[in-house]
């Protein structure tokens, strides 16, 4: 389920993955800036570090501000 970012449509425990990558990643906020970590190394990124990741958001023709994400589902199920 693609959800957009930029909208707050992503709740605080969704893991979701972006465009092109399926590394599992989690939005988190440290000391009010976005922090996108990766679940699977810990590593955390900036919006401004997801570009030289490689990491590109879903996008919407009709919508220019649209930054998808693909939900994978929350972090209670991911851990089971």
């Amino acid at each position: 389920m693609i959800r957009d970012w930029n909208r707050s449509q992503v709740l605080g425990q969704a893991v979701f993955h972006f465009k092109n990558s399926l590394r599992p990643f989690v939005s988190i906020t440290v000391s009010n800036e976005d922090i996108f970590l990766d679940i699977d190394s810990m590593e955390g990124y900036t919006l401004d570090e997801l570009e030289y990741e490689g990491l590109e958001f879903y996008e919407k023709d009709d919508d220019e501000d649209f930054k998808g994400v693909d939900i994978d589902g929350t972090l209670k199920s991911w851990f089971r």
